[in-house]
């Protein structure tokens, strides 16, 4: 009893490494992992979107995992992608773009004014034209307070942007605790140049979960860079047919494993990272939902959806796994992402 009680204190300590990623997402927070001003850089990106088209809406309960047994639910995970037009802040001209809205929430306490122990509260804002797929902006708003048994407590309130709008990377995060702000990134280029690439990425994704092909002349294909720890480094897509877990209808589905592997020769050792993952018309297909059917049909662009994501910590993995999608009703943006108030440590999102 002594030593699961150890492993499970362990696991709230690797839980503090956490971060949501979902395959959209997924891509643009490998890819990218200028300031308008903190307390309405979000806000602002809402209001430069107008959705022409219904969302799809994406649901998936986060849980830690130890020996492939869930230990406990970390959160929730409620993403939606829209259709529409996106003001561009440089030329001011509305362009055809999808705006992906990922958060990742955990439950708290339930007092007035209090937080648990692991409370995350985080919001995604992805921005990619269509059908292109070439990423404008990608930003990310932390709001984490992660007080395990054993081990350092830590707090973070962070804001970062990536920007290409202007034809070059622009990169600036704020730690909103200490007052800092950074621009500084290591070969920007290569991030850059990756963010205009995402379609051939999607599209290599999209064929491989129809004919998969794992020959060495295919290798190209999956090639990215990604920003791992501050430090721009080449890794490869890997994919094979699996099962995925028990997802959405409980059941097991027929789907593609996409892994990322270091280079073959790299002294690179990033986590292991497995997301199981359909087409957006064969998730629709299998689930026999007319609405989800005909949005697929109508896409601009195909994409790949994950069933479920699992992400290595230092100790156990987190798995997010799909619950729910459907075509709903855009989750309204509240602009007050930050509620300052006096007393104990506020929540940014409602």
């Amino acid at each position: 009893m002594m030593r699961g009680k150890k492993s499970i204190q362990k696991s709230e300590v690797s839980i503090q490494k956490f971060r949501g990623r979902l395959l959209l997402a997924l891509i643009l927070a490998a890819v990218f992992s200028r300031g308008m001003g903190w307390a309405g850089g979000m806000a602002e990106l809402d209001a430069r979107f107008t959705p022409l088209e219904t969302p799809v809406f994406m649901e998936y309960d986060v849980g830690y995992r130890f020996l492939n047994i869930e230990l406990r639910k970390v959160g929730k995970i409620v993403a939606t992608t829209t259709i529409g037009r996106w003001k561009h802040r440089g030329t001011g001209q509305e362009v055809p773009a999808l705006f992906l809205d990922m958060r990742v929430d955990s439950p708290d306490s339930g007092k007035a004014g209090q937080r648990s122990r692991i409370s995350i509260h985080d919001r995604i804002v992805a921005v990619m034209t269509v059908p292109d797929l070439q990423a404008l902006v990608f930003s990310k708003y932390t709001d984490e307070v992660l007080n395990p048994l054993i081990g350092r407590s830590k707090e973070s309130l962070q804001w970062s942007l990536y920007d290409t709008q202007s034809g070059r990377l622009e990169y600036e995060t704020h730690d909103l605790k200490k007052g800092e702000i950074k621009t500084h990134l290591m070969n920007p280029e290569a991030l850059m140049e990756l963010s205009r690439k995402i379609r051939p990425i999607m599209e290599f994704l999209v064929t491989q979960t129809q004919f998969p092909d794992c020959s060495e002349g295919n290798a190209d294909k999956g090639r990215i860079v990604v920003n791992m720890d501050g430090k721009v480094v080449a890794l490869r897509i890997v994919t094979e047919r699996e099962k995925s877990p028990s997802c959405l209808i409980r059941k097991r589905l027929d789907s593609m494993t996409i892994k990322t592997v270091a280079e073959p020769g790299s002294s690179v050792k990033p986590r292991d990272f497995h997301a199981w993952s359909l087409t957006f018309k064969q998730l629709a297909k299998t689930l026999q939902d007319r609405a989800l059917i005909e949005s697929a049909d109508h896409a601009p662009v195909e994409t790949v959806v994950p069933l479920a994501v699992d992400y290595e910590l230092g100790l156990g993995s987190i798995r997010a796994t799909m619950t729910s999608i459907h075509l709903g009703a855009a989750i309204k943006v509240d602009p007050a992402l930050i509620v300052v108030t006096k007393g104990p440590n506020p929540v940014a999102q409602k």
